[in-house]
């Protein structure tokens, strides 16, 4: 807590988004009333109008985008065009898919993607969700489901309880999604 409290107010928001995300719900609560508002003067810059390195690197690890890898070979064509696609999604929400096979850079791929400040800005100013689904048994998707529902309920000022089955979690991801989260 020490640490925490000499950093800045980002700094705060995603201890208590993990104290939240991971299990510790009553200690976030404890938190909560002090979770420094954003605004639009602490989440830009006043140079360029884009948020600041720090901030972005912020929205990034807490919508769970994986880090650049230490080994990093570029594929610019690539992530170009997982970009494009991304960008479609402004003017038509829906979903991108990225497939292929185990272990072809399906995910460095499309992080690398997500890595560009405009895009991120112009496109989602509101963050990312990244989940990653693989092979799972119906214990295992439902947890995934329940974590998503819980991310992206985060916010809501009414608290919910899981969804107890993949059915429930599938109906309230559709409505997130349709209602609140259309991008």
């Amino acid at each position: 807590i020490n640490i925490i409290l000499t950093k800045d107010n980002n700094s705060y928001r995603s201890f208590y988004n993990a104290l939240l995300h991971e299990g510790y719900r009553d200690l976030a609560a404890l938190l909560q009333d002090g979770i420094p508002a954003i605004s639009s003067g602490n989440r830009k810059s006043s140079m360029d109008g884009m948020t600041s390195y720090g901030q972005f690197k912020t929205i990034l690890c807490e919508g769970g985008v994986p880090q650049r890898p230490v080994v990093f070979v570029t594929r610019p064509k690539l992530v170009d065009a997982i970009k494009q696609k991304l960008c479609c999604l402004g003017s038509d929400p829906g979903w991108v898919t990225v497939y292929g096979m185990a272990g072809c850079g399906k995910t460095v791929l499309t992080a690398e993607a997500l890595r560009d400040h405009q895009l991120l800005e112009d496109y989602f100013p509101g963050g990312v969700h990244w989940i990653s689904v693989g092979k799972q048994d119906k214990a295992g998707l439902l947890i995934k489901l329940q974590n998503l529902c819980s991310r992206l309920e985060h916010d809501s000022t009414l608290s919910q309880r899981p969804p107890l089955n993949i059915e429930e979690a599938k109906d309230r991801l559709r409505l997130l999604m349709l209602r609140k989260y259309p991008r």
